[in-house]
């Protein structure tokens, strides 16, 4: 295989115009996929302890309770949520 015909494949991914990427261009890219990796987890940490809370709340508020109302109040939280 001829270094031309590598060039010329998809063994990188060229710019708009054709040229190669640079380092600082590589970067920047890289340094965006982190950020955005980061986000997703910080979202979903927040998802998590919301749902977290709201279980700890239930139980506090079902302690005292029998299963009938328990039951209840778990149909309120599903009807809410829906």
């Amino acid at each position: 295989m001829k270094l031309k015909q590598l060039l010329e494949g998809y063994a990188w991914e060229r710019n708009a115009d054709g040229s190669l990427p640079t380092l600082s261009d590589a970067v920047t890219k890289h340094a965006q996929n982190i950020k955005e990796q980061n986000d997703e987890v910080n979202s979903d940490s927040v998802i998590s302890e919301a749902y977290d809370k709201i279980v700890d709340a239930y139980k506090q508020v079902t302690e005292n309770m029998d299963e009938e109302q328990a039951r209840k109040v778990s149909q309120q939280i599903i009807e809410y949520f829906s």
